[in-house]
């Protein structure tokens, strides 16, 4: 049996879009706003250099040259004429604004809800919020028996994506992970005890990790994804003892400590992982390849296409339900980390259609 243990939360995310931009409608309404402002621009060089009206048209000829560049996202004008202020971004209708049910864990269970036997142990509020990840959780197959539902508002965070994908901003509410503690890990141990395999995020605070590997670090196959770079940092101040761990790139960098750009550095924080207590290491890199250690043996491993600029949002969700489903069979890990690494690649090349 599986057991999650992490964290469930309502994500708002929004990523930036890059419309097309119709120049010509754009200069013409420059065009106007400059003529309301009573700016002759048929007569725009007959000023002499340094008056003060060529020194005007030429300001407002540089903010033409600026709105009309790749810069602006969206169609914008000179404001009506009132040139006292500088242009104003007007909003895109078809800004990509999507709202779920989110979080490492909860991400994982889904995914291998339906697939193996799978309890997950965390908590909601007892608001929409929560009712409906617990909804979503219990059509996927999941047992939701040792989720915790409890007073207050279920976390939300909002992303903020720039249009490759990338997350540029992120805020949180996270108080009610504080219900996620020692004592709701004993109230689960009847699940718990169970498991061949026990799955935990970064949402989980250092003394709750700390229990978890405790009482099971010796009894089953523990596995870490830190979810986040803060994930990554409870992880360094923890004395979590992990059969496999599974960060990104930068969370490992907030594990370590160390600075990773390369296969030296790489190799660097396998290493420092292994030092502190951890058996095998996956760190997930850009485009789907992951740097895979079992042991003291390491080697980078590539899909069969490097989707270098894909949106990477979710792969590494993908990547940790397929190791810790494939170790719960009984797989090899470099089995399990192959097979992980393929349902990624597959995953990736979906979104980026």
């Amino acid at each position: 049996m599986i057991a999650v243990i992490g964290g469930v939360k309502t994500c708002v995310s929004v990523r930036m879009t890059m419309p097309e931009r119709d120049i010509e409608k754009q200069r013409k309404q420059d065009e106007e706003a400059l003529l309301n402002a009573g700016i002759d621009i048929n007569n725009m060089g007959d000023a002499e250099e340094d008056s003060e009206d060529a020194r005007f048209r030429r300001y407002y000829e540089g903010k033409m040259r600026e709105m009309a560049s790749d810069n602006y996202w969206n169609e914008v004008g000179l404001g009506g004429g009132d040139f006292g202020g500088y242009p104003v971004m007007t909003p895109d209708e078809d800004t990509d604004i999507r709202v779920s049910s989110s979080g490492c864990s909860y991400n994982v269970a889904r995914r291998l809800g339906g697939r193996t036997e799978l309890a997950f142990v965390s908590v909601v509020g007892n608001d929409a919020l929560g009712m409906a990840a617990l909804c979503e959780l219990e059509k996927a197959g999941v047992d939701v028996s040792a989720v915790k539902i409890a007073e207050g508002a279920t976390p939300v965070g909002v992303e903020l994506h720039n249009v490759v994908g990338d997350l540029n901003f992120l805020r949180e509410n996270n108080s009610l992970m504080g219900e996620l503690s020692p004592k709701l890990i004993d109230e689960s141990a009847e699940l718990l005890d169970r498991a061949d395999v026990i799955f935990m995020d970064g949402s989980l605070s250092v003394e709750t990790m700390n229990y978890v590997s405790e009482k099971y670090a010796d009894k089953c196959k523990i596995c870490f994804d830190p979810a986040s770079i803060n994930g990554g940092s409870r992880f360094a101040e923890s004395d979590l003892k992990a059969y496999l761990v599974i960060p990104g790139r930068m969370e490992a960098e907030a594990m370590t400590g160390l600075q990773i750009l390369g296969m030296d550095q790489l190799m660097a924080a396998g290493t420092a992982l292994e030092e502190r207590g951890v058996k095998n290491t996956i760190i997930t890199l850009k485009g789907g390849g992951i740097y895979y250690r079992e042991g003291t043996e390491a080697e980078i491993i590539k899909p069969e296409k490097v989707l270098s600029f894909a949106d990477t949002s979710g792969a590494g969700d993908v990547l940790s339900a397929e190791v810790v489903y494939r170790l719960s069979l009984g797989d090899d890990l470099a089995v399990a980390a192959k097979a992980a690494m393929d349902e990624t690649a597959e995953y990736l090349k979906e979104v980026a259609k």
